[in-house]
């Protein structure tokens, strides 16, 4: 960067990669490789339009107009919608890997690359967006609230944005580019109902709305699932009635489903019905924010009224807290004089006599308590003298083990009794502790229990007309083949150019199982290309 090279300025609603395209063309630069050399001082070989790394090494006289570091990652780029339902340390260590030099692995531990939502984010753009931009700024830019991922229409003209061709996996090396109609896929699905229309809508709204919330947020993980569970035992919580919601799921998913990044969503109401048990039971791990966001919308309609719940819970859980911690500190200790007093002094030694006694009850299964109780000793001595002996310890345990299998046996047979109906997968996500429970300490009888429930294997596109579809998709091809090379009788043409013309081909063939006639025309193409 010399002293005379002009710096542009924000556009509203722009990214970090719009504007650097923008400097990239009015700096008249050839290559990308320049303009990267001229934002860092240095020439790395890429950056990441969704998420930008590097950016602590910003020049100095960007920065002073662009702003620093932390501004741009919040107020340019997507990272804050991917943040707030994740941990502190997490964000922290986000925010670093985009100063640093290389993001490394961090669409990894944000859960992008196993979340089934995808970590590609394609470039997006809105066509009135592109003509309004030309008549108020001279040139289209890459909107920031295009390019969250769950944002299918355009907050603005509420029309279908469409997806760039330019740096995705397959579309080579990495380019400074801006919105024009030649950059973007052809359209491959159809456009949507008044229904489905509003369900997308629904979906964008509650991304921004997380974005501006999520920005001053850390969600915790507990509070979040309660809420969800809070929100569904109100509608009922018969087998019945989680049947009807799970139903009712299914069919919201299913609007959304055939958009990207929506496909992976059930469209079955089993699937539906695990997808619900999954985010209502206590968090394991940190999941994609759309997860989220899909369950928010069908439940509560609008991200504003999960907040407002989210806030009431929260603040109950921490009163309980605090009233836990305060009710330990006014419960004072007994002195001595009152324990002397009381005639309930606790021995400092045991008898032999005492010993034996403790042991036996402990080997006949009496509970700690009601030893305690008896023999006027402290929890931590009975544990001790357990501990001590290894037979009744063994003996103990193997009389709670049989307590717990007759009793867990009973009512894994009454669940199956009363839902005889439902496959092993929907019974266990009604009661996944007593499950978790069986098949860790008596997995034999559990599984030969289950191989007498229904399999319930209806997949979760059985809905979905995969032939037609794969017609269509074949009809695509050649249709757009014949556009642009004409007539022909066979087709010549590399992968990447195929790709190119039809880039919704490499999300569409991510699962071997569908089109196959598309895949045997493909064959027969890129065969013949050498």
């Amino acid at each position: 960067m010399t002293r005379l090279d002009p710096i542009l300025r924000w556009f509203e609603d722009e990214t970090f990669f719009s504007l650097c395209s923008r400097q990239h063309q009015f700096l008249g630069h050839l290559d990308s490789s320049s303009t990267l050399e001229w934002l860092f001082g240095s020439s790395p070989r890429s950056i990441s339009h969704d998420l930008p790394s590097n950016l602590s090494s910003l020049d100095p006289r960007v920065t002073a107009l662009w702003g620093d570091a932390t501004s741009i990652i919040y107020d340019h780029t997507i990272l804050p919608l991917l943040i707030p339902f994740q941990s502190s340390d997490r964000i922290d260590n986000a925010i670093l890997a985009m100063k640093s030099p290389s993001i490394g692995s961090m669409k990894y531990s944000l859960g992008l690359v196993t979340g089934r939502f995808g970590a590609e984010h394609p470039l997006k753009a809105c066509s009135s967006c592109m003509r309004a931009d030309r008549q108020t700024h001279g040139a289209a830019y890459w909107h920031l609230s295009h390019q969250y991922p769950g944002v299918v229409l355009c907050p603005v003209h509420e029309e279908l944005l469409k997806e760039c061709i330019e740096n995705r996996q397959w579309s080579g090396r990495f380019k400074w580019v801006l919105p024009s109609e030649e950059l973007f896929e052809s359209d491959v699905l159809p456009y949507p109902s008044d229904v489905t229309k509003n369900a997308l809508k629904k979906m964008s709204e509650a991304v921004l709305d997380l974005v501006s919330d999520g920005k001053s947020r850390c969600f915790d993980p507990d509070t979040v699932h309660n809420v969800y569970k809070d929100a569904l035992d109100l509608l009922g919580t018969s087998f019945d009635i989680r049947g009807r919601l799970a139903t009712s799921f299914a069919e919201y998913t299913s609007l959304i489903q055939p958009y990207s990044p929506y496909t992976y969503l059930p469209t079955t109401p089993s699937k539906a019905a695990a997808f619900i048990a999954q985010m209502t039971r206590k968090a394991r791990g940190r999941c994609h924010p759309l997860k989220h966001l899909v369950l928010i919308t069908w439940i509560f309609g609008r991200f504003k009224v999960f907040i407002d719940q989210y806030d009431v819970r929260s603040t109950a859980d921490l009163s309980t807290k605090l009233s836990k911690v305060y009710f330990a500190e006014e419960v004072q200790q007994p002195t001595v004089s009152e324990t002397r007093i009381s005639g309930t002094r606790r021995p400092k030694k045991l008898s032999p006599q005492l010993r034996d006694a403790i042991l036996e009850s402990l080997k006949k299964g009496e509970t700690k308590d009601k030893i305690c109780s008896e023999f006027k000793v402290s929890i931590s001595t009975v544990n001790r003298l357990l501990s001590s002996d290894r037979l009744v310890k063994l003996s103990r345990q193997e009389m709670h083990l049989r307590r717990n299998l007759r009793t867990y046996r009973s009512q894994w047979n009454s669940m199956i009794k009363e839902n005889s109906q439902i496959s092993t997968t929907e019974l266990r996500s009604k009661t996944p502790n007593l499950y978790a429970w069986l098949y860790r300490n008596d997995r034999t009888w559990l599984l030969e229990r289950n191989s007498e429930m229904p399999c319930g294997r209806l997949g979760n596109y059985s809905s979905i007309d995969w032939q037609k579809r794969d017609i269509e998709l074949q009809d695509l091809i050649l249709s757009t083949m014949h556009r642009v090379y004409g007539e022909f009788d066979q087709p010549r043409i590399s992968k990447k150019a195929l790709f190119n013309l039809v880039p919704s081909l490499s999300r569409l063939l991510e699962k071997s199982t569908h089109y196959p006639k598309t895949r045997m025309l493909l064959r027969k193409s890129l065969k013949s290309s050498g």
